[in-house]
């Protein structure tokens, strides 16, 4: 819609200010755990397929930082965990160890390190080793069956006294893949939803393990000690990965000095309900000087099974989150949880059965396309500046000259149109008329391209669409300083 267009509908002002510039942003990605442990093994031109959707700048949706899960799983057929959930241990009981497990995650990740150019790599843990674990009984011949599903009745599940091994552990295969593979993570992060409460004993179905702050805390400290002994100093500890904003305040809070002083970067998930205010855990983690990342979270495209190519449901979910991710919580990184998601729940960008799927068939879901709107347009090194739409996200990219700002409808009834003003801006282009590209997803639209709108003396007007995200792209733009 444009400026003509609108001028009898009601119309909201939206002001974006390039001259209020917020965190510098690093990108978008994805855990490879489970789906790549899957996937790797499909058809080498049917995994390059699925990356290239996911990572490829051009003909994807530019994605450019993997988590890597390092695994703690004794058999790929555990009874206890699902199919492809089992990342298996590098490492024995005895202390031997087996660098050839887990080949399907560690090809997809070597896919994306080629075919990204400047990927940022992130190693997690969902859980310590098998034989570690307080769930282990190894009086029993099944005892490591479900070791790594959570403590007994949810109760901790690494055993006092091994943090120092866990720590190492993790550290040798961070060395292992830089010697060997040529990959460097970025970061190490030793735990997922530490606190939670709900990895359970044989009835979580996937790794999981409480540990709490003051056990974290030693493995933090373990591990950074490990990471300067084995000379990695291109890589640091991240923590901790904790279910809800409010879980990693607490968390972060009940932190010594000392440990938090060895920490350069705060994960947290955003699995709250979407009330959630986490502007004091941003403004606590960034006056300690802290990069904050939010390093995993996921939305359901409704009720499983659906097929509905259609459905905006899960896109709707996504487009608000990124946005106060974003925009309120000032992340530095938005990561989603499986990109890829099989036939046991709505939760991934892309929809691919993991059993008897032997077509390697697979399809998107709106989540894809809508996360596209902002991944393949807000690229690494842009700055999120300031805005007043309440669902709006704007981001100056100062190498391309670009502004781009997203804007989602998720009423089901109306359509809102609105009068974005541009303050802050040096120049005007080359003297010719700014012009904004369009690019929307909705119901019958996977990131469509629509009509340029040209913009008048750094104003323009358009319209959102109920169920919709629409991105609007600037080029030839700078930003005053």
């Amino acid at each position: 819609m444009g400026n003509e267009q609108a001028e009898n509908a009601a119309v909201s002002s939206i002001e974006v200010d390039l001259s209020v510039k917020h965190q510098t942003f690093e990108g978008w990605g994805t855990s490879l755990a489970w789906w790549a442990n899957v996937l790797g093994g499909w058809s080498k031109a049917r995994r390059r397929e699925i990356v290239e959707k996911l990572y490829a700048a051009e003909s994807g949706i530019g994605m450019n930082i993997a988590r890597y899960n390092i695994g703690g799983t004794k058999d790929a057929d555990d009874p206890f965990l699902d199919y492809g959930k089992a990342i298996l241990s590098f490492q024995n009981e005895d202390g031997s160890w087996d660098w050839s497990r887990d080949a399907n995650q560690r090809e997809i990740m070597r896919l994306i390190r080629d075919m990204t150019d400047e990927p940022i790599f992130e190693a997690f843990s969902n859980c310590p080793p098998w034989w570690m674990t307080l769930a282990y009984d190894p009086q029993h011949p099944n005892g490591a069956q479900g070791a790594t599903t959570g403590g007994i009745d949810g109760g901790d599940n690494l055993k006092p006294g091994s943090e120092r091994e866990f720590a190492r552990y993790l550290v040798e295969v961070v060395r292992h893949f830089r010697d060997e593979h040529g990959l460097t993570f970025r970061t190490l992060a030793p735990f997922n939803e530490p606190v939670a409460g709900w990895w359970k004993h044989r009835i979580t179905k996937q790794e999981g393990a409480q540990i709490l702050p003051g056990q974290q805390q030693i493995v933090i400290r373990e591990a950074v000690e490990a990471l300067r002994e084995a000379g990695l100093s291109d890589t640091s500890v991240s923590a901790s990965d904790e279910s809800f904003v409010e879980m990693a305040l607490n968390t972060w809070n009940a932190f010594s000095p000392e440990i938090k002083a060895l920490i350069p970067q705060v994960n947290t998930h955003t699995y709250n309900d979407s009330g959630y205010d986490p502007e004091n855990f941003m403004k606590t983690v960034t006056s300690d000087g802290k990069k904050l990342w939010m390093s995993e979270v996921g939305f359901e495209n409704g009720a499983h099974p659906t097929d509905d190519p259609h459905s905006m449901i899960g896109a709707i979910r996504l487009v608000q989150g990124i946005t106060k991710d974003l925009k309120i919580m000032r992340s530095e990184a938005w990561v989603y949880w499986q990109a890829v998601e099989s036939n046991v729940s709505t939760w991934g960008l892309i929809f691919a059965p993991f059993e008897h799927n032997e077509s390697e068939s697979y399809f998107m879901y709106k989540q894809y396309y809508a996360l596209g709107n902002y991944s393949t347009f807000i690229r690494p090194g842009s700055i999120i500046v300031h805005n007043d739409g309440e669902k709006s996200l704007a981001a100056f990219d100062p190498a391309a000259n670009r502004l781009t700002i997203v804007t989602y409808n998720d009423g089901d009834a109306e359509t809102v149109s609105y009068s974005y003003q541009l303050q802050g801006l040096a120049s005007f282009g080359n003297g010719a008329p700014l012009q904004a590209r369009i690019y929307r997803t909705s119901a019958e639209e996977n990131l469509a391209e629509l009509e340029s709108i040209t913009l008048e003396k750094g104003s323009f007007t358009a319209e959102a669409i109920p169920g919709s995200v629409t991105t609007y792209v600037i080029d030839q733009v700078a930003a005053t300083t």
